[in-house]
């Protein structure tokens, strides 16, 4: 699919966006943090989240709930119901969950898992995913389709950038800085 002539909307993390405009791409950047591309290929509508972690939704501020998968998987789902989605056709697409070796915590297979189970629980067919690994990624979704673009790139290892006086940041020496 040529995606040329669409327009891009980057979702961010703690968002969520649905569409039914067949002009329309979602796009995000993914580190550890989860992304679920779940459409309806008959209704012709399609969504995508972006969440940081799995669960914790339920406790936090309203506008800050969608941070959390237990939350976020629920509202985008419940979002495209509410836009005539059925769930015996819903399909799903999951991404991200980078685990970064030698961290105490692995928060990306904990989004990822949590990611799963949902889909599991709801009864939501998962076509495809793309989990785990010292990758980040790059998704472009059409909703409309379902179709995506995925970008991964190989190992980089991660590092704190540099403090600068005045709370600023620098990349460390020979590396550029990014946020995945």
């Amino acid at each position: 699919m040529d995606f040329g002539d669409l327009q891009p909307l980057h979702v961010l993390g703690g968002q969520c966006v649905i569409s039914d405009d067949p002009k329309r791409l979602l796009r995000t950047v993914l580190g550890s943090c989860v992304s679920a591309c779940i459409y309806d290929p008959v209704r012709g509508i399609g969504g995508m989240n972006h969440f940081l972690l799995p669960e914790g939704g339920e406790t936090d501020a309203m506008d800050k709930r969608n941070r959390y998968g237990d939350t976020a998987m629920r509202n985008l789902v419940d979002g495209l119901y509410s836009r005539g989605a059925r769930r015996d056709r819903m399909l799903a697409k999951l991404y991200g969950g980078r685990c970064v070796k030698g961290f105490s915590t692995d928060a990306g297979a904990s989004n990822a898992a949590r990611g799963l189970s949902f889909l599991q629980e709801e009864d939501i067919r998962l076509v495809e995913s793309s989990l785990g690994d010292n990758v980040a990624r790059w998704v472009t979704f059409h909703p409309v389709s379902g179709h995506v673009v995925l970008k991964e790139t190989p190992d980089i290892p991660l590092q704190p950038p540099i403090g600068l006086p005045g709370g600023g940041y620098a990349p460390r020496p020979g590396q550029s800085l990014m946020s995945v």
